[in-house]
């Protein structure tokens, strides 16, 4: 009798936990076209820990054509096990079975709901879109991949030149730069990010939307946490300064049927990690969530084992805590009804650091360190590295007071030789509002958005040095000592700058005049060096892009630029100038193709200064002829 007993608890365990480690052999679909109003079933989520619970629904209806070409069954649970949270975000994926078969994953909800009612994705539109479509980067991982045993790191192709165009009008990296705003305001919500989905966009009481993924954000300050924030409105994902940064070397060895899924963005000091439900296992693949992460379609990060902390009641929508745990393969695809990932493949990511000098006690400096990984992604690389930068700054440099910084940054890129800046920047307002300025950072959307090829980018790092001090000056007029520059040789301008106390300064700024400029008339404009325009043709490699950005300069040198009413061109990489109006207008055809753009002729003189520069001015000025 005792052995019957055991046989029994034995064998009810095994469906219990079959049903938790399906594969697509074992796990028997349920046709949509079968699905009828009050049926019964179950689902299979993780409310704690890492193990999945089976609770009970009904199906409502079949909503069809909820989404292009897509139909969602919506459910209703009456299970105790629901009814104090109802469907909280988190579920997002959770498979769905009718007569033991599997028939959809949990992927919409209601916000402010009384009761869990929600939509699931049928498990065909899964399957069909998140393990049949093409992988695009597959030539390109055989191609520049490395094969480790069976692990492949893979990194993104180079951007189309079309993305390229869209970021840099003209393809010209100044274009770029500005795109991002001043250089030395917020630029984290001017770059490029994926499109907003417009189903994320119709929130209200009486919308069915995508059930929001928790972004657990751990390891931020209020600051960088409000901007994360702002940068992921219109995407389903809920950032949450919840959860911790896990432990990558704890947790499950593989994914099982309902246990929870994390997508981490950014690991290390910092953490960025969407948890989700795996939706079905088919061998090394992985479908989950049922919806669009931020529907990039091919899309590569990591994707690790999560622990589930607890499940937060809401008056809203109710929410999980959870963190990352063991790394167990990449994302690969971020579509419509599914994301789908690879136990296979591991993503390489890039290695940031920040390191924060700041007076300490006693007058001696101390340093702060920072130290993450970043997602390689071209919509979301620049951004996550500006809030980390952000981050620092808050946690270490706080103060709201007038501080000159000096920002060292590099990023290191595989096979070229690294780019390096140092900038001195001025703020009123202490620290927090001129890291994008740092040029490290900003230079990361074009060369993210190259067309020319794949890039690499190894590790970047950002140096700061902050002193309370008003070490700045204010551009606020240019005077000429002669009424015409003189061709061919050495001419000055007097710069007076307003200083704090409202004193001003005066400059002797020297500067050179070609002399194919005789007899013209001119803009004189001095400004802070990284306000100054890049005299360059639009690049036409990635050697040319690099080399451009070695161009860019500091913000404590003034930048002296001449520039004509007449104009060339920039064809193929090189600059032709003084080309005639009909040759002008020849080039104006109508193409976006960056080969051959209009250009103004410039010359450009540099000189030191003693202080960060604020403003510009400019003025017309006579040359004389030789």
């Amino acid at each position: 009798m005792q052995f019957r007993v055991v046989c029994a608890v034995i064998a009810a365990l095994a469906v219990l936990v079959g049903a938790g480690s399906a594969s697509a052999k074992d796990a028997e679909i349920y046709p949509l076209s079968s699905v009828r109003p009050g049926q019964r079933g179950y689902g299979l989520s993780t409310f704690s820990g890492t193990e999945p619970t089976r609770w009970e629904f009904e199906v409502v209806g079949v909503m069809k054509n909820f989404r292009p070409k897509m139909s969602i069954i919506l459910v209703k649970s009456d299970d105790p096990k629901v009814q104090v949270s109802g469907f909280w975000q988190g579920m997002s994926g959770s498979p769905l079975f009718i007569d033991g078969k599997l028939a959809c994953a949990f992927s919409y909800g209601f916000q402010f709901n009384k009761r869990a009612i929600g939509g699931c994705t049928p498990i065909e539109f899964m399957i069909e879109e998140g393990l049949n479509a093409p992988i695009r980067a597959e030539p390109v991982r055989k191609k520049i991949g490395r094969q480790v045993g069976t692990t492949a790191w893979v990194r993104p192709p180079a951007a189309s030149p079309r993305e390229w165009l869209d970021v840099a009008p003209g393809g010209s990296p100044t274009a770029a730069l500005d795109r991002l705003g001043q250089p030395r305001q917020p630029w984290l919500l001017r770059a490029p990010l994926p499109p907003k989905q417009d189903v994320g966009n119709r929130a209200g009481p009486g919308s069915l939307v995508p059930a929001a993924v928790p972004l657990s954000i751990s390891g931020m300050t209020s600051p960088a946490f409000e901007r994360a924030k702002e940068l992921m409105k219109g995407y389903p994902v809920e950032p949450m300064a919840a959860g911790g940064t896990g432990s990558p070397a704890e947790g499950p060895g593989k994914f099982t049927l309902g246990g929870p899924i994390a997508v981490q963005l950014v690991r290390g000091d910092i953490s960025f990690a969407a948890t989700g439900t795996v939706s079905y296992l088919d061998r090394q693949r992985v479908l989950a969530f049922g919806h669009p992460f931020f529907e990039q379609g091919e899309f590569y990060a990591p994707v690790t084992a999560a622990q589930i902390h607890t499940v937060i009641p809401s008056q809203v929508s109710a929410f999980v805590l959870a963190s990352p745990l063991r790394e167990l393969g990449s994302l690969v695809q971020d579509r419509l009804p599914a994301i789908m990932a690879d136990t296979r493949l591991r993503n390489k990511m890039i290695p940031m650091s920040v390191f924060v000098e700041s007076p300490g006690k006693n007058s001696k400096s101390e340093t702060a360190e920072f130290h993450t990984e970043v997602v390689n992604n071209r919509f979301l690389t620049a951004s996550f590295a500006g809030l980390i930068g952000l981050n620092a700054v808050t946690r270490f440099l706080p103060d709201r007071d007038h501080a000159t910084v000096m920002i060292k940054s590099r990023v290191d890129i595989k096979g070229r030789p690294p780019l390096t800046f140092t900038d001195y920047l001025y703020a009123g307002d202490g620290a927090a509002s001129v890291i994008g300025a740092a040029r490290g950072l900003r230079v990361l959307v074009p060369l993210l958005f190259n067309p020319y090829e794949p890039i690499e980018i190894e590790r970047i790092r950002v140096d700061m040095e902050m002193s309370f001090d008003t070490n700045f000056g204010e551009i606020v007029e240019l005077r000429t000592p002669f009424p015409k520059l003189v061709p061919g040789q050495k001419n000055y301008v007097n710069v007076v700058l307003r200083r704090f106390d409202e004193t001003e300064v005066i400059e002797r700024i020297p500067f050179d005049v070609p002399r194919q400029l005789a007899g013209s008339i001119v803009k004189l404009s001095v400004t802070p060096g990284d306000a100054a325009p890049l005299d360059i043709a639009p690049p036409k490699s990635l050697d040319d892009l690099l080399s451009a950005f070695g161009k860019l300069m500091p913000g404590n040198v003034f930048a002296v630029t001449l520039s004509t009413a007449d104009q060339g061109a920039g064809v193929d990489g090189t600059l032709i100038r003084d080309l005639p109006a009909s040759a002008i207008d020849r080039l104006a055809v109508g193409s976006r193709t960056p080969s051959a753009s209009p250009y103004k002729a410039v010359s450009q003189s540099i000189a030191p200064s003693s202080r960060v520069i604020n403003g510009g001015q400019s003025l017309l000025i006579e040359v004389a002829d030789l």
